[in-house]
């Protein structure tokens, strides 16, 4: 468990730093990190594990503890996954975690983010024979990655689950975002019938339009990750960061 001289950080948007993304009434996920003395996010040395209170109004709604994520050489990341039933102002607290970090959750009418249980909204995103003005399709390192066949469309078309993640490898600016693209890569040949979507933010490199499906999915930031089962319905969704662990139980709740 932790540690002195730990605080609680956030690496999603609170509410109080940018417009809240947590929504009442489904499940949820923030991912938080720990920081040290110096304000630094905690790599070396981070627990296994956090126990943590979930408070709202000074009623406790939520306890367990939370597991470390993160892929090697990425900042450690602890998700909080809850389900709020009201919306309002929520702390987050542990033992020896310094103050308790706040952070809000909205009205579900008041969010226009995808969310569990929701149809999976599709979208003509980038193919390889159609990228639609978008230049490149992929800003993966290497070559670009093999899931730019079809379109979010047609993909829901199919008869099996869909997976659309939404993230820009070359210009991925957070500290515990990792390498997402690479690792649903590595994972989605294992689920049977999985068809997989990866769509850029960005219409180029210019970093000035963005692409139809940021719209469509509201979003105002990457990487996001969005699971839908065979019928089309959004089974997980994870957003801000994410690694093989998180993903992988992801794929599966799409064909549980």
């Amino acid at each position: 468990m932790a540690s002195d001289g730990f605080t609680l950080g956030a690496r999603f948007a609170d509410g109080y730093r940018a417009p809240a993304v947590l929504a009442a009434g489904t499940r949820q996920r923030a991912p938080f990190i720990l920081k040290g003395d110096d304000g630094w996010p905690v790599v070396d040395g981070a627990p296994d594990a956090i126990a943590v209170t979930v408070t709202r109004d000074g009623s406790v709604v939520h306890e367990g503890s939370i597991d470390r994520h993160g892929e090697p050489g990425v900042t450690p990341y602890y998700p909080l996954v809850f389900t709020p039933e009201a919306s309002g102002d929520f702390e987050m607290s542990g033992v020896d975690l310094g103050d308790p970090y706040p952070f809000r959750v909205i009205e579900r009418s008041a969010s226009h983010l995808a969310q569990v249980g929701d149809p999976m909204r599709a979208v003509d995103t980038p193919t390889v024979d159609d990228p639609g003005g978008v230049e490149p399709i992929c800003t993966r390192f290497r070559e670009a990655c093999p899931f730019h066949d079809m379109t979010l469309t047609e993909a829901l078309a199919t008869d099996g689950p869909t997976a659309l993640l939404v993230s820009t490898p070359r210009y991925c600016q957070t500290d515990v975002c990792g390498p997402a693209l690479e690792v649903l890569m590595s994972l989605a040949p294992g689920i049977a019938g999985l068809t997989t979507v990866h769509a850029e933010p960005w219409m180029n490199e210019d970093l000035e339009e963005l692409t139809p499906v940021i719209g469509a999915y509201a979003l105002d930031f990457e990487p996001s990750l969005v699971v839908a089962d065979a019928d089309g319905v959004i089974r997980d969704i994870l957003h801000f960061c994410m690694d093989t662990r998180e993903t992988r139980q992801a794929l599966r709740r799409a064909t549980a």
